[in-house]
């Protein structure tokens, strides 16, 4: 088997569907744990496409998974993976239908501060997990003539629906925090222990901060396909940034 171009998780079928509805070529679906895989074509690039399940524990098993299999199958290491999907927005500049390019990562439900550890650091991990910088760079040359807003910047991942009341707790505690899904920061988590290259890549469906009680909107299937878009149209930089980086 030759190893994945590199991998997109997404953690609902939702956010499955705009990737298989441009796939060259879709293969059987496997069942791995919660997680399912399928083998993908996009772009003309061979793509393992993995439906995880929410939230943070099912994020990091099919992550855990994804990395395993193309090693034992293909005898080396995915050269990147992709968190792809749907998030609310945190950010006073991020509005609904958005895209947030995620330069790093952090768990706002890990609290060890008693033991010496930052708010948000899991106990012996880095207080932050970064995106591969060159791949953030690739994605975003990419999108500068599309429509629509792109950020870049912190995406804070949580176990708890995000209400203003507590967007208001994580902007303050958290500055710079652009949005908030339930994966992100696991599978960054996962990717920095086995040494890949990770980024997210997130529509905003709806508002979590103070704009929420004027520019509420679920648009789940909207986001999904936002955040697909932005990945596909950069496929060929991000297969070439990461191909590059796995050869040097």
């Amino acid at each position: 088997m030759t190893t994945p171009a590199l991998a997109i998780l997404v953690a609902m079928d939702d956010e499955l569907e705009p990737f298989l509805a441009r796939a060259e070529n879709v293969g059987p679906a496997r069942k791995v744990g919660n997680a399912v895989h399928r083998n993908v074509v996009l772009g003309g690039h061979p793509v393992v496409l993995v439906r995880t399940g929410i939230g943070l524990v099912n994020a990091a098993g099919a992550a855990t998974t994804a990395i395993l299999h193309a090693q034992r199958e293909g005898g080396q290491s995915l050269p990147l993976v992709i968190s792809a999907g749907s998030a609310g927005g945190l950010g006073a500049e991020v509005r609904v239908g958005d895209v947030v390019v995620g330069t790093d990562y952090i768990n706002v439900d890990a609290d060890a501060r008693a033991f010496g550890y930052k708010l948000g650091q899991v106990p012996g991990m880095p207080a932050n997990y970064l995106a591969a910088e060159h791949v953030a760079e690739a994605i975003l040359t990419s999108q500068k003539l599309r429509a629509g807003a792109v950020h870049q910047g912190l995406i804070v991942s949580s176990y708890s629906f995000v209400t203003p009341a507590r967007a208001e707790v994580i902007t303050r505690d958290f500055q710079g925090a652009l949005a908030t899904d339930m994966e992100s920061s696991a599978i960054a988590q996962t990717c920095h222990v086995y040494g890949v290259p990770f980024i997210s890549v997130r529509g905003i469906s709806d508002l979590c901060g103070p704009a929420a009680h004027d520019d509420f909107r679920d648009q789940v299937d909207d986001a999904a396909t936002q955040s697909a878009s932005v990945v596909i149209s950069a496929i060929d930089a991000l297969v070439g940034v990461a191909g590059a980086r796995a050869q040097a």
